[in-house]
Protein backbone atom coordinates (compact mmCIF):
# COMPACT_ATOMS: atom_id res chain seq x y z
CA UNK A 1 0.00 0.00 0.00
CA UNK A 2 3.03 2.45 0.41
CA UNK A 3 4.34 2.34 -2.84
CA UNK A 4 1.52 3.83 -5.72
CA UNK A 5 3.90 4.11 -8.19
CA UNK A 6 5.47 0.52 -8.02
CA UNK A 7 4.00 -1.39 -11.18
CA UNK A 8 4.88 -4.86 -12.14
CA UNK A 9 7.41 -5.31 -14.86
CA UNK A 10 4.56 -6.64 -17.12
CA UNK A 11 2.23 -3.77 -17.16
CA UNK A 12 4.59 -1.79 -19.61
CA UNK A 13 4.79 -4.46 -22.52
CA UNK A 14 0.85 -4.63 -21.74
CA UNK A 15 -0.33 -1.19 -22.17
CA UNK A 16 2.10 -0.73 -24.99
CA UNK A 17 1.24 -3.85 -26.88
CA UNK A 18 -2.19 -4.65 -26.48
CA UNK A 19 -4.36 -1.86 -27.56
CA UNK A 20 -6.30 -4.03 -29.95
CA UNK A 21 -7.27 -6.40 -26.98
CA UNK A 22 -10.33 -3.46 -26.19
CA UNK A 23 -11.34 -3.68 -29.78
CA UNK A 24 -15.51 -3.65 -29.67
CA UNK A 25 -17.86 -5.30 -31.44
CA UNK A 26 -18.57 -2.47 -33.52
CA UNK A 27 -16.34 0.56 -34.57
CA UNK A 28 -17.69 4.21 -34.05
CA UNK A 29 -16.90 7.34 -35.44
CA UNK A 30 -18.81 10.24 -33.76
CA UNK A 31 -18.82 13.74 -33.22
CA UNK A 32 -20.59 14.09 -30.34
CA UNK A 33 -20.81 17.87 -30.33
CA UNK A 34 -24.61 17.60 -29.29
CA UNK A 35 -23.67 16.22 -25.66
CA UNK A 36 -19.80 17.00 -25.12
CA UNK A 37 -18.75 19.44 -27.65
CA UNK A 38 -15.56 18.90 -29.71
CA UNK A 39 -15.22 15.31 -28.61
CA UNK A 40 -14.23 12.58 -31.11
CA UNK A 41 -14.89 8.97 -30.74
CA UNK A 42 -13.17 6.56 -32.28
CA UNK A 43 -13.20 2.60 -31.83
CA UNK A 44 -15.46 3.46 -28.81
CA UNK A 45 -12.62 5.37 -27.27
CA UNK A 46 -12.84 9.86 -26.83
CA UNK A 47 -9.75 11.16 -28.75
CA UNK A 48 -6.82 13.45 -27.60
CA UNK A 49 -8.03 15.88 -29.58
CA UNK A 50 -7.70 19.02 -26.80
CA UNK A 51 -4.46 20.59 -25.83
CA UNK A 52 -2.21 18.45 -23.63
CA UNK A 53 0.26 22.01 -22.72
CA UNK A 54 -0.15 22.06 -19.47
CA UNK A 55 0.26 25.79 -19.44
CA UNK A 56 -2.75 26.76 -21.86
CA UNK A 57 -5.41 24.48 -19.23
CA UNK A 58 -7.73 26.21 -16.64
CA UNK A 59 -6.17 25.25 -13.45
CA UNK A 60 -7.52 26.20 -10.05
CA UNK A 61 -7.98 24.84 -6.35
CA UNK A 62 -10.71 24.44 -3.78
CA UNK A 63 -10.87 23.30 -0.41
CA UNK A 64 -14.38 21.09 0.07
CA UNK A 65 -16.05 21.35 3.34
CA UNK A 66 -16.20 17.33 4.87
CA UNK A 67 -19.59 16.45 7.16
CA UNK A 68 -17.05 14.99 9.82
CA UNK A 69 -14.80 16.68 12.14
CA UNK A 70 -11.99 13.45 12.07
CA UNK A 71 -9.32 15.72 14.27
CA UNK A 72 -11.67 16.71 16.78
CA UNK A 73 -10.98 20.49 16.85
CA UNK A 74 -14.54 21.72 16.57
CA UNK A 75 -14.66 22.76 12.98
CA UNK A 76 -15.68 19.96 9.91
CA UNK A 77 -12.62 19.14 8.03
CA UNK A 78 -12.29 19.88 4.73
CA UNK A 79 -10.11 18.55 1.80
CA UNK A 80 -8.06 20.26 -0.52
CA UNK A 81 -8.73 19.17 -4.33
CA UNK A 82 -7.00 20.15 -7.13
CA UNK A 83 -8.39 20.91 -10.65
CA UNK A 84 -7.51 21.30 -14.08
CA UNK A 85 -8.92 21.07 -17.67
CA UNK A 86 -8.23 22.13 -21.49
CA UNK A 87 -9.41 25.76 -22.15
CA UNK A 88 -10.69 24.47 -25.42
CA UNK A 89 -12.24 21.69 -23.98
CA UNK A 90 -16.43 21.01 -22.79
CA UNK A 91 -17.52 23.73 -21.20
CA UNK A 92 -18.98 21.71 -18.54
CA UNK A 93 -16.78 18.64 -18.71
CA UNK A 94 -17.04 15.24 -16.96
CA UNK A 95 -14.09 14.81 -14.46
CA UNK A 96 -11.49 11.88 -13.81
CA UNK A 97 -10.32 12.07 -10.05
CA UNK A 98 -7.33 10.53 -8.37
CA UNK A 99 -7.69 10.90 -4.45
CA UNK A 100 -4.48 9.92 -2.50
CA UNK A 101 -2.96 10.48 0.89
CA UNK A 102 0.42 10.58 -0.61
CA UNK A 103 0.47 13.79 -3.23
CA UNK A 104 2.43 15.17 -0.48
CA UNK A 105 4.46 12.68 0.19
CA UNK A 106 4.87 10.70 3.30
CA UNK A 107 6.99 10.14 6.56
CA UNK A 108 9.86 7.79 8.02
CA UNK A 109 8.31 5.66 10.77
CA UNK A 110 9.18 2.79 12.62
CA UNK A 111 6.89 -0.28 12.19
CA UNK A 112 5.28 -2.41 15.26
CA UNK A 113 8.03 -5.43 16.39
CA UNK A 114 7.29 -8.91 15.49
CA UNK A 115 9.93 -10.73 16.87
CA UNK A 116 8.20 -11.71 20.21
CA UNK A 117 5.57 -13.69 21.67
CA UNK A 118 1.62 -14.77 20.65
CA UNK A 119 -1.06 -13.78 22.16
CA UNK A 120 -3.14 -16.61 24.37
CA UNK A 121 -6.00 -15.64 26.46
CA UNK A 122 -4.79 -15.32 29.90
CA UNK A 123 5.23 15.82 9.31
CA UNK A 124 4.24 19.48 8.15
CA UNK A 125 1.56 20.14 5.51
CA UNK A 126 2.98 19.86 1.59
CA UNK A 127 0.81 20.61 -1.01
CA UNK A 128 1.72 20.88 -4.93
CA UNK A 129 0.90 23.81 -6.19
CA UNK A 130 -0.91 22.23 -9.28
CA UNK A 131 -1.97 19.04 -11.04
CA UNK A 132 0.48 16.52 -11.63
CA UNK A 133 0.81 17.25 -15.79
CA UNK A 134 1.81 13.38 -16.64
CA UNK A 135 -1.60 11.88 -14.90
CA UNK A 136 -3.74 14.51 -16.44
CA UNK A 137 -2.84 14.96 -19.62
CA UNK A 138 -4.26 11.24 -21.00
CA UNK A 139 -7.57 12.26 -19.79
CA UNK A 140 -7.31 16.10 -20.40
CA UNK A 141 -6.99 15.90 -24.00
CA UNK A 142 -9.89 13.88 -24.16
CA UNK A 143 -12.46 16.45 -23.44
CA UNK A 144 -12.03 15.53 -19.50
CA UNK A 145 -11.09 17.57 -16.61
CA UNK A 146 -8.60 15.98 -14.04
CA UNK A 147 -8.88 16.29 -10.61
CA UNK A 148 -6.59 15.46 -7.27
CA UNK A 149 -8.07 14.94 -4.40
CA UNK A 150 -5.25 15.18 -0.88
CA UNK A 151 -6.78 12.73 1.40
CA UNK A 152 -7.65 13.45 4.62
CA UNK A 153 -5.47 14.24 6.79
CA UNK A 154 -2.55 14.86 4.41
CA UNK A 155 -0.90 17.91 2.04
CA UNK A 156 -3.33 20.81 2.51
CA UNK A 157 -6.34 18.82 3.53
CA UNK A 158 -7.65 19.11 7.54
CA UNK A 159 -8.39 16.39 9.10
CA UNK A 160 -6.52 13.14 10.28
CA UNK A 161 -5.84 9.75 8.46
CA UNK A 162 -8.08 7.08 9.74
CA UNK A 163 -6.71 4.14 7.18
CA UNK A 164 -9.77 3.41 5.56
CA UNK A 165 -11.93 4.53 8.21
CA UNK A 166 -15.78 6.19 7.51
CA UNK A 167 -14.09 9.89 7.42
CA UNK A 168 -11.59 9.18 4.61
CA UNK A 169 -14.67 7.68 2.96
CA UNK A 170 -16.45 11.02 3.34
CA UNK A 171 -13.97 13.38 2.47
CA UNK A 172 -13.34 12.15 -0.92
CA UNK A 173 -17.47 12.11 -1.37
CA UNK A 174 -17.29 15.32 -0.24
CA UNK A 175 -15.20 16.18 -3.49
CA UNK A 176 -18.25 14.75 -5.88
CA UNK A 177 -20.90 16.55 -3.91
CA UNK A 178 -19.26 19.81 -4.51
CA UNK A 179 -19.09 18.86 -8.78
CA UNK A 180 -22.34 18.40 -8.58
CA UNK A 181 -23.45 21.63 -6.44
CA UNK A 182 -24.36 19.74 -3.31
CA UNK A 183 -20.93 21.02 -0.77
CA UNK A 184 -19.82 24.00 0.22
CA UNK A 185 -15.92 24.68 -0.94
CA UNK A 186 -13.62 27.68 -0.21
CA UNK A 187 -10.65 29.31 -2.24
CA UNK A 188 -7.02 29.92 -0.38
CA UNK A 189 -8.73 33.66 0.46
CA UNK A 190 -12.03 32.33 1.89
CA UNK A 191 -14.23 33.04 -1.04
CA UNK A 192 -16.64 30.52 -2.09
CA UNK A 193 -15.53 28.24 -5.19
CA UNK A 194 -18.41 26.59 -7.40
CA UNK A 195 -17.69 24.00 -9.87
CA UNK A 196 -19.44 25.59 -12.71
CA UNK A 197 -17.35 24.05 -15.27
CA UNK A 198 -17.97 20.67 -14.04
CA UNK A 199 -20.88 18.30 -15.61
CA UNK A 200 -21.20 16.43 -12.59
CA UNK A 201 -20.18 13.10 -13.93
CA UNK A 202 -17.07 11.54 -12.31
CA UNK A 203 -14.82 8.44 -12.46
CA UNK A 204 -12.16 7.60 -10.32
CA UNK A 205 -8.77 5.67 -11.33
CA UNK A 206 -5.80 4.92 -9.11
CA UNK A 207 -3.37 2.16 -7.82
CA UNK A 208 -3.14 0.35 -4.17
CA UNK A 209 -4.33 3.34 -1.46
CA UNK A 210 -5.40 5.24 -4.44
CA UNK A 211 -7.21 2.39 -5.42
CA UNK A 212 -8.54 1.37 -2.08
CA UNK A 213 -10.18 5.36 -1.92
CA UNK A 214 -12.55 4.81 -5.07
CA UNK A 215 -13.94 1.18 -3.88
CA UNK A 216 -14.40 3.47 -0.32
CA UNK A 217 -16.49 5.89 -1.93
CA UNK A 218 -18.11 3.93 -4.58
CA UNK A 219 -19.70 2.40 -1.23
CA UNK A 220 -21.63 5.42 -0.50
CA UNK A 221 -23.53 5.55 -3.76
CA UNK A 222 -23.08 8.78 -3.91
CA UNK A 223 -25.04 10.40 -7.07
CA UNK A 224 -22.35 11.32 -9.82
CA UNK A 225 -19.95 8.89 -9.27
CA UNK A 226 -20.51 7.25 -12.42
CA UNK A 227 -17.57 4.46 -12.75
CA UNK A 228 -14.15 3.36 -11.16
CA UNK A 229 -11.25 1.77 -11.87
CA UNK A 230 -9.59 0.41 -8.97
CA UNK A 231 -5.76 -0.90 -9.58
CA UNK A 232 -4.18 -3.34 -6.64
CA UNK A 233 -6.39 -2.01 -4.18
CA UNK A 234 -8.22 -2.69 -0.95
CA UNK A 235 -11.81 -4.22 -0.84
CA UNK A 236 -11.29 -5.29 3.08
CA UNK A 237 -8.50 -3.59 5.43
CA UNK A 238 -8.82 -6.49 7.77
CA UNK A 239 -7.65 -9.16 5.36
CA UNK A 240 -5.05 -6.41 4.36
CA UNK A 241 -3.27 -6.51 7.46
CA UNK A 242 -5.12 -9.71 9.16
CA UNK A 243 -5.44 -13.81 8.03
CA UNK A 244 -7.40 -16.28 9.46
CA UNK A 245 -7.07 -14.57 12.62
CA UNK A 246 -3.57 -13.87 11.93
CA UNK A 247 -2.07 -10.81 12.29
CA UNK A 248 -0.49 -10.82 8.54
CA UNK A 249 1.62 -8.59 7.33
CA UNK A 250 1.48 -6.90 3.58
CA UNK A 251 4.77 -7.85 1.84
CA UNK A 252 8.00 -6.01 2.77
CA UNK A 253 6.39 -4.13 5.51
CA UNK A 254 6.40 -6.54 8.16
CA UNK A 255 4.91 -4.64 11.55
CA UNK A 256 2.95 -2.28 9.98
CA UNK A 257 -0.91 -1.86 11.04
CA UNK A 258 -3.32 0.48 10.46
CA UNK A 259 -1.81 3.26 13.17
CA UNK A 260 1.72 2.70 11.46
CA UNK A 261 0.40 3.68 7.56
CA UNK A 262 -1.81 6.69 9.20
CA UNK A 263 1.53 8.34 10.76
CA UNK A 264 3.41 7.40 7.24
CA UNK A 265 0.50 9.73 5.15
CA UNK A 266 0.44 11.97 8.09
CA UNK A 267 1.58 15.23 6.36
CA UNK A 268 -1.08 18.18 7.07
CA UNK A 269 0.11 20.96 8.52
CA UNK A 270 -0.27 20.87 12.49
CA UNK A 271 0.20 17.04 12.67
CA UNK A 272 0.35 16.91 16.75
CA UNK A 273 -3.47 17.13 16.61
CA UNK A 274 -3.90 13.77 15.25
CA UNK A 275 -1.90 12.12 17.85
CA UNK A 276 -5.05 10.99 19.90
CA UNK A 277 -6.46 9.79 16.67
CA UNK A 278 -3.30 7.79 15.75
CA UNK A 279 -3.54 6.16 19.41
CA UNK A 280 -7.03 4.92 19.26
CA UNK A 281 -6.15 3.35 15.94
CA UNK A 282 -3.37 1.44 17.63
CA UNK A 283 -5.67 0.56 20.81
CA UNK A 284 -8.44 -0.88 18.19
CA UNK A 285 -6.83 -2.44 15.76
CA UNK A 286 -6.20 -4.82 17.94
CA UNK A 287 -2.32 -6.83 17.13
CA UNK A 288 -2.94 -8.75 20.41
CA UNK A 289 -5.86 -11.50 19.21
CA UNK A 290 -5.92 -10.31 15.53
CA UNK A 291 -9.83 -10.82 15.77
CA UNK A 292 -12.25 -9.69 13.92
CA UNK A 293 -14.09 -6.47 15.42
CA UNK A 294 -16.31 -3.51 14.37
CA UNK A 295 -13.31 -1.54 13.73
CA UNK A 296 -12.57 -3.79 10.77
CA UNK A 297 -16.09 -3.89 9.94
CA UNK A 298 -16.21 -0.03 9.56
CA UNK A 299 -13.58 -0.73 6.86
CA UNK A 300 -14.77 -3.47 4.88
CA UNK A 301 -16.24 -2.13 1.55
CA UNK A 302 -16.95 -5.68 0.36
CA UNK A 303 -19.57 -5.41 3.65
CA UNK A 304 -21.42 -2.22 1.85
CA UNK A 305 -20.98 -3.42 -2.24
CA UNK A 306 -24.97 -3.51 -2.02
CA UNK A 307 -24.89 0.42 -2.12
CA UNK A 308 -22.37 0.52 -5.37
CA UNK A 309 -23.80 2.17 -8.20
CA UNK A 310 -20.19 3.00 -9.96
CA UNK A 311 -19.34 0.72 -13.00
CA UNK A 312 -16.41 -0.96 -11.84
CA UNK A 313 -12.98 -2.58 -13.84
CA UNK A 314 -11.03 -4.07 -11.25
CA UNK A 315 -7.52 -4.72 -11.84
CA UNK A 316 -4.92 -6.78 -9.87
CA UNK A 317 -1.73 -8.60 -10.31
CA UNK A 318 -1.63 -11.96 -9.55
CA UNK A 319 1.68 -12.14 -7.66
CA UNK A 320 1.16 -9.28 -5.27
CA UNK A 321 1.66 -10.19 -1.90
CA UNK A 322 1.32 -6.33 -0.35
CA UNK A 323 -2.24 -5.95 -1.46
CA UNK A 324 -3.20 -9.76 -1.68
CA UNK A 325 -5.40 -11.11 -4.97
CA UNK A 326 -8.20 -12.16 -3.24
CA UNK A 327 -8.88 -8.13 -2.26
CA UNK A 328 -9.58 -7.87 -6.13
CA UNK A 329 -11.14 -11.46 -6.51
CA UNK A 330 -13.82 -10.88 -3.60
CA UNK A 331 -14.74 -7.17 -4.53
CA UNK A 332 -15.37 -8.83 -8.72
CA UNK A 333 -17.08 -11.67 -7.15
CA UNK A 334 -19.30 -9.74 -5.26
CA UNK A 335 -19.97 -6.93 -7.97
CA UNK A 336 -20.66 -9.70 -10.75
CA UNK A 337 -23.13 -11.52 -7.94
CA UNK A 338 -25.31 -8.74 -7.51
CA UNK A 339 -25.47 -7.50 -11.05
CA UNK A 340 -22.86 -4.56 -11.41
CA UNK A 341 -21.34 -3.44 -14.30
CA UNK A 342 -18.12 -4.92 -14.18
CA UNK A 343 -14.93 -6.17 -15.47
CA UNK A 344 -11.80 -8.19 -14.05
CA UNK A 345 -8.15 -8.00 -15.09
CA UNK A 346 -5.83 -9.86 -13.82
CA UNK A 347 -1.52 -9.58 -14.57
CA UNK A 348 0.76 -11.89 -14.01
CA UNK A 349 2.94 -9.22 -11.85
CA UNK A 350 3.30 -8.07 -8.47
CA UNK A 351 1.38 -4.67 -7.05
CA UNK A 352 0.22 -2.25 -9.72
CA UNK A 353 -0.01 -2.96 -13.04
CA UNK A 354 -3.05 -1.30 -14.96
CA UNK A 355 -5.48 -2.45 -17.55
CA UNK A 356 -4.32 -1.73 -21.33
CA UNK A 357 -4.99 2.30 -21.49
CA UNK A 358 -7.46 1.14 -24.22
CA UNK A 359 -9.42 -0.20 -21.62
CA UNK A 360 -9.52 2.13 -19.41
CA UNK A 361 -10.30 5.12 -21.79
CA UNK A 362 -12.98 2.56 -23.27
CA UNK A 363 -14.57 2.20 -19.65
CA UNK A 364 -14.59 6.00 -19.11
CA UNK A 365 -16.11 6.94 -22.31
CA UNK A 366 -18.96 3.92 -22.13
CA UNK A 367 -19.83 5.44 -17.92
CA UNK A 368 -18.80 8.24 -17.42
CA UNK A 369 -19.40 9.92 -21.07
CA UNK A 370 -22.47 7.43 -21.56
CA UNK A 371 -21.57 6.59 -24.84
CA UNK A 372 -22.20 3.30 -25.74
CA UNK A 373 -19.39 2.01 -27.05
CA UNK A 374 -20.15 -2.07 -26.41
CA UNK A 375 -18.21 -2.37 -23.02
CA UNK A 376 -20.80 -4.11 -21.69
CA UNK A 377 -21.27 -6.98 -24.19
CA UNK A 378 -17.70 -7.89 -24.19
CA UNK A 379 -16.21 -10.82 -22.22
CA UNK A 380 -15.22 -9.67 -18.63
CA UNK A 381 -12.39 -11.26 -17.69
CA UNK A 382 -8.87 -10.50 -18.61
CA UNK A 383 -6.03 -12.86 -17.66
CA UNK A 384 -3.07 -11.47 -19.27
CA UNK A 385 0.50 -13.46 -19.69
CA UNK A 386 3.88 -12.66 -19.02
CA UNK A 387 4.58 -12.46 -22.89
CA UNK A 388 1.76 -9.47 -23.00
CA UNK A 389 -1.13 -12.07 -24.32
CA UNK A 390 -4.39 -10.99 -23.11
CA UNK A 391 -7.19 -13.61 -22.68
CA UNK A 392 -10.89 -13.24 -22.52
CA UNK A 393 -13.03 -15.52 -20.64
CA UNK A 394 -16.57 -15.89 -19.81
CA UNK A 395 -16.29 -15.83 -15.94
CA UNK A 396 -13.93 -16.03 -12.91
CA UNK A 397 -13.10 -18.45 -12.06
CA UNK A 398 -12.78 -19.66 -15.21
CA UNK A 399 -15.12 -21.93 -16.69
CA UNK A 400 -14.94 -25.55 -16.57
CA UNK A 401 -13.42 -25.22 -12.70
CA UNK A 402 -14.60 -27.68 -10.69
CA UNK A 403 -12.64 -28.31 -6.72
CA UNK A 404 -11.11 -30.88 -5.96
CA UNK A 405 -10.46 -32.26 -2.37
CA UNK A 406 -7.17 -33.89 -1.95
CA UNK A 407 -6.04 -35.60 1.49
CA UNK A 408 -2.45 -35.01 2.47
CA UNK A 409 -1.86 -38.70 2.85
CA UNK A 410 -2.44 -39.18 -0.96
CA UNK A 411 0.14 -36.45 -1.51
CA UNK A 412 3.92 -38.13 -1.11
CA UNK A 413 6.30 -36.20 1.88
CA UNK A 414 9.14 -34.35 -0.10
CA UNK A 415 11.35 -34.97 3.33
CA UNK A 416 11.20 -37.29 5.98
CA UNK A 417 9.31 -40.32 6.53
CA UNK A 418 5.08 -40.77 6.05
CA UNK A 419 3.43 -41.08 8.86
CA UNK A 420 -0.31 -40.51 9.65
CA UNK A 421 1.04 -38.31 12.57
CA UNK A 422 3.84 -36.07 11.66
CA UNK A 423 5.09 -33.18 14.17
CA UNK A 424 7.61 -30.66 13.52
CA UNK A 425 9.13 -27.48 15.45
CA UNK A 426 9.06 -24.03 14.99
CA UNK A 427 11.94 -22.08 12.86
CA UNK A 428 10.86 -17.89 12.97
CA UNK A 429 13.41 -17.31 10.24
CA UNK A 430 11.72 -19.37 7.38
CA UNK A 431 10.08 -17.97 4.69
CA UNK A 432 7.43 -20.48 2.74
CA UNK A 433 8.65 -20.69 -0.61
CA UNK A 434 12.67 -21.02 0.72
CA UNK A 435 11.46 -24.04 2.98
CA UNK A 436 9.29 -25.35 -0.31
CA UNK A 437 13.01 -25.30 -1.92
CA UNK A 438 14.60 -26.90 0.27
CA UNK A 439 12.64 -28.62 3.07
CA UNK A 440 13.75 -29.69 6.31
CA UNK A 441 11.60 -32.29 8.21
CA UNK A 442 12.23 -31.37 11.06
CA UNK A 443 10.93 -27.70 10.96
CA UNK A 444 7.75 -28.09 8.66
CA UNK A 445 5.96 -30.65 5.81
CA UNK A 446 6.28 -30.39 2.26
CA UNK A 447 3.92 -32.50 0.12
CA UNK A 448 3.59 -32.98 -3.68
CA UNK A 449 1.05 -34.46 -6.12
CA UNK A 450 1.95 -37.03 -8.72
CA UNK A 451 3.25 -35.48 -11.60
CA UNK A 452 0.47 -34.49 -13.81
CA UNK A 453 -0.19 -36.31 -17.38
CA UNK A 454 -1.73 -32.86 -18.64
CA UNK A 455 -1.74 -28.89 -18.68
CA UNK A 456 -3.94 -28.23 -14.90
CA UNK A 457 -5.22 -24.69 -13.88
CA UNK A 458 -5.66 -23.60 -10.85
CA UNK A 459 -8.37 -20.98 -10.83
CA UNK A 460 -9.97 -19.32 -8.17
CA UNK A 461 -10.01 -19.46 -4.23
CA UNK A 462 -7.95 -23.31 -2.62
CA UNK A 463 -8.82 -23.74 0.71
CA UNK A 464 -7.31 -26.45 3.48
CA UNK A 465 -8.79 -28.05 6.44
CA UNK A 466 -5.78 -28.97 9.24
CA UNK A 467 -6.63 -31.21 11.50
CA UNK A 468 -3.42 -30.93 14.47
CA UNK A 469 -2.71 -30.90 18.25
CA UNK A 470 -0.14 -28.30 19.52
CA UNK A 471 2.18 -28.99 21.93
CA UNK A 472 1.74 -25.55 23.76
CA UNK A 473 -1.15 -22.82 23.90
CA UNK A 474 -0.76 -20.58 21.03
CA UNK A 475 0.99 -20.93 17.49
CA UNK A 476 0.86 -19.85 13.28
CA UNK A 477 -0.36 -21.71 10.70
CA UNK A 478 1.16 -20.97 7.33
CA UNK A 479 0.60 -22.70 4.18
CA UNK A 480 1.35 -22.43 0.28
CA UNK A 481 0.47 -24.08 -2.66
CA UNK A 482 3.64 -24.31 -5.05
CA UNK A 483 4.75 -25.37 -8.24
CA UNK A 484 7.00 -28.03 -8.43
CA UNK A 485 8.90 -28.71 -11.90
CA UNK A 486 10.90 -31.94 -12.84
CA UNK A 487 14.08 -29.38 -12.01
CA UNK A 488 14.56 -26.56 -10.91
CA UNK A 489 13.14 -24.43 -8.00
CA UNK A 490 9.85 -24.21 -6.65
CA UNK A 491 7.30 -21.38 -8.15
CA UNK A 492 5.47 -19.75 -5.70
CA UNK A 493 1.35 -19.95 -6.60
CA UNK A 494 -0.44 -18.80 -3.59
CA UNK A 495 -0.35 -18.67 0.45
CA UNK A 496 -2.61 -18.88 3.41
CA UNK A 497 -2.22 -18.05 6.99
CA UNK A 498 -4.43 -18.52 9.91
CA UNK A 499 -4.62 -18.95 13.81
CA UNK A 500 -5.77 -21.54 15.12
CA UNK A 501 -7.20 -19.95 18.34
CA UNK A 502 -9.57 -18.08 15.43
CA UNK A 503 -10.70 -21.65 13.95
CA UNK A 504 -14.26 -21.48 14.85
CA UNK A 505 -14.69 -17.60 14.15
CA UNK A 506 -12.73 -14.72 13.49
CA UNK A 507 -14.93 -12.83 15.94
CA UNK A 508 -13.35 -14.45 18.83
CA UNK A 509 -10.11 -16.11 20.05
CA UNK A 510 -10.98 -19.62 21.83
CA UNK A 511 -8.33 -20.67 24.24
CA UNK A 512 -6.08 -24.31 22.81
CA UNK A 513 -5.65 -26.99 25.09
CA UNK A 514 -1.85 -28.68 24.48
CA UNK A 515 -2.22 -32.63 22.86
CA UNK A 516 -6.11 -31.72 21.72
CA UNK A 517 -7.08 -32.26 18.58
CA UNK A 518 -8.19 -29.19 16.86
CA UNK A 519 -9.35 -28.97 12.97
CA UNK A 520 -8.54 -25.35 11.86
CA UNK A 521 -9.78 -24.14 8.37
CA UNK A 522 -7.57 -22.03 6.06
CA UNK A 523 -8.71 -19.71 3.22
CA UNK A 524 -5.45 -19.59 0.41
CA UNK A 525 -5.34 -16.13 -1.37
CA UNK A 526 -7.15 -16.15 -5.24
CA UNK A 527 -4.93 -17.64 -7.88
CA UNK A 528 -4.86 -18.03 -11.33
CA UNK A 529 -2.14 -20.72 -12.56
CA UNK A 530 -1.22 -22.57 -15.38
CA UNK A 531 0.79 -25.86 -14.05
CA UNK A 532 2.38 -27.34 -17.37
CA UNK A 533 2.14 -30.98 -17.74
CA UNK A 534 5.04 -33.44 -16.38
CA UNK A 535 4.97 -30.61 -12.99
CA UNK A 536 3.61 -31.41 -9.38
CA UNK A 537 1.43 -29.18 -7.15
CA UNK A 538 3.37 -28.83 -3.88
CA UNK A 539 1.69 -28.34 -0.73
CA UNK A 540 3.88 -26.77 2.31
CA UNK A 541 3.02 -26.22 6.06
CA UNK A 542 4.44 -24.40 8.72
CA UNK A 543 4.13 -22.57 11.86
CA UNK A 544 5.77 -19.53 11.44
CA UNK A 545 6.25 -17.38 7.98
CA UNK A 546 9.12 -14.82 8.76
CA UNK A 547 8.16 -12.41 5.97
CA UNK A 548 4.37 -12.69 7.35
CA UNK A 549 3.49 -13.92 10.52
CA UNK A 550 4.14 -12.76 14.18
CA UNK A 551 7.35 -14.40 15.23
CA UNK A 552 7.54 -15.64 18.36
CA UNK A 553 10.27 -17.74 19.94
CA UNK A 554 11.71 -20.85 18.41
CA UNK A 555 11.07 -24.67 19.58
CA UNK A 556 6.80 -24.53 19.39
CA UNK A 557 5.63 -27.56 17.99
CA UNK A 558 2.86 -29.03 15.85
CA UNK A 559 1.46 -32.33 14.65
CA UNK A 560 -0.53 -32.93 12.14
CA UNK A 561 -3.18 -35.86 11.20
CA UNK A 562 -2.33 -36.32 7.44
CA UNK A 563 -5.36 -38.90 7.04
CA UNK A 564 -7.72 -36.12 8.09
CA UNK A 565 -6.31 -33.55 6.55
CA UNK A 566 -6.53 -32.02 3.09
CA UNK A 567 -6.78 -29.11 0.43
CA UNK A 568 -9.27 -28.29 -1.23
CA UNK A 569 -8.04 -26.98 -5.21
CA UNK A 570 -10.31 -25.20 -7.68
CA UNK A 571 -8.84 -27.45 -11.14
CA UNK A 572 -9.83 -27.85 -14.67
CA UNK A 573 -7.73 -28.68 -17.57
CA UNK A 574 -9.61 -26.07 -20.33
CA UNK A 575 -7.82 -25.55 -23.64
CA UNK A 576 -6.45 -21.88 -23.85
CA UNK A 577 -9.26 -19.24 -24.58
CA UNK A 578 -7.98 -17.24 -27.84
CA UNK A 579 -5.80 -14.15 -27.34
CA UNK A 580 -7.19 -11.03 -27.77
Amino acid sequence: MRHTTLVAAVAGVLVAGTASAATPATSLSIDRSDAHPGLVIVDGQAQPVFSGDPGTWIQGRAWVQVPTDSDRDGRPDRVLVRFARAKDGPPRAPVIMEASPYWAGVNPVKNHDVDHDLYHPPATGRSAGGVTPWAARTWITRGFAWAEVDSIGTGGSTGCPTTGGRAETLGVKAVIDWLNGRAPAVDAAGAPVRAAWASGAVGMIGTSYDGTLPNAVATTGVEGLKAIIPISAISDWYSYYRAGGAVVAPEGYQGEDADILAKFVLTRTHPEICRPVVADLARRQDRRTGDMSAFWRERSYLADVRRVKAAVYVAHGLSDWNVKPSQAARWYAALHAQGTPTKLYWQPGGHGGPPPLAEQIRWFTRYVLEIRNGVENELPVLVAEWSGTIRRYAAWPLPGTTPQAVPLAEMTLRAGTPARWLTFTDRPDQTLLAFSAHPRRANGLAFASARLGAETRLSGFATASVRMSLGQDAANLSLAIVDLPPNGPPQLVTMGWADPQNRATLWRTDPITPGEPITVPVAFEATEHLFPAGHRIGVTILQTDHDFTIRPPAGNTMTIDTASSSVRLPLSSPPPAPPS
